[in-house]
């Protein structure tokens, strides 16, 4: 009888045939590859999936790429960023075994929610995630444009994340209020806020910049990220104006600084995850140029 079973990828599964001719299903540009280098292209990330076990023969009937990090967003964050069940095996519970499956992967990693990320066509995917509860938590806006837009040139850009750890500490904790608006839930003691904050930066590795003039005006977390729809990118964790100081620049002077940086690493894309809610924050990305790429279910 053949064996199925959930198990996480290493190079012998992922130089099957069936795992690149699954993939491919979701991300057809795979298809091109080699197997060799399918494999290169995975380096790093975590995979895992459902197999069949027949005999001598495995089969991959179905995958996800997944990756967790420290975010001020959810302390623990587990993000799939591809999930895909070989078509010839769908509507049999197989995309929810997987899932169910990814779930217990996530409170082992001390994750309490799970983030997927579709494409906005991917209308079959929609419904079995609302079929299965997940709702649209978060929409990802990306940018592929690295040029920089005039900016208010009395704003400087400081990264806080190298300075000596009194500096670090000075600036982290005059940006704590700003912080909170866009994420009440940090620490409100700052001593434990600073160390979290520094987890973030250490274990990301992640950078914190802030924009000033006499005071701290906003604030942007990003990082060095790398999934298999863009590749290597750039992915802004937090971004905030102070209330205060809104409609004055701030937000266009922490972007340009991220694709400044982008730029130097030969980067092209800069990509963030927005609320639904948050409609004000939405007008401001499109006014920046950021499209609407992926939305994000929550479950």
């Amino acid at each position: 009888m053949p064996n199925e079973i959930f198990v996480s990828f290493d190079e012998t599964v992922l130089r099957l045939a069936s795992c690149l001719s699954v993939h491919a299903q979701l991300r057809p540009n795979l298809s091109k590859l080699t197997s060799e280098d399918y494999v290169q292209h995975l380096n790093g990330l975590h995979i895992c999936g459902i197999i069949r076990k027949f005999e001598s023969e495995t089969t991959v009937l179905a995958l996800a790429v997944y990756r967790t990090f420290l975010s001020t967003f959810d302390t623990i964050r587990f993000e799939i960023d591809d999930i895909v069940v070989d078509e010839k095996e769908r509507n049999h519970g197989l995309g929810t075994r997987l899932l169910n499956d990814l779930m217990k992967k996530a409170k082992e990693c001390g994750a309490t929610k799970i983030l997927v990320h579709c494409d906005p066509t991917n209308t079959d995917a929609h419904r079995f995630f609302f079929r299965l509860g997940l709702t649209i938590y978060v929409f990802e806006f990306s940018l592929r444009k690295n040029e920089l837009l005039t900016s208010n040139d009395q704003i400087r850009i400081v990264d806080v994340t190298e300075l000596s750890e009194k500096d670090n500490e000075h600036l982290l904790i005059q940006a704590h209020g700003i912080f909170r608006q866009l994420r009440p839930h940090l620490p409100d003691d700052e001593k434990t806020y600073v160390n979290q904050i520094r987890d973030i930066c250490r274990t990301g590795p992640a950078r914190i910049i802030v924009a000033m003039n006499d005071e701290i005006l906003g604030l942007a977390v990003y990082r060095v990220a790398r999934n298999m729809k863009y590749a290597e990118h750039i992915y802004c964790d937090d971004l905030v104006t102070n209330e205060n100081s809104r409609s004055s620049g701030v937000g266009r002077c922490l972007i340009n600084y991220m694709k400044n940086e982008a730029k130097k690493l030969g980067i092209d894309q800069l990509t963030l995850d927005s609320g639904c809610q948050r409609g004000r924050a939405h007008k401001f990305y499109h006014r920046e140029g950021f499209i609407i790429n992926q939305y994000g279910f929550m479950m």
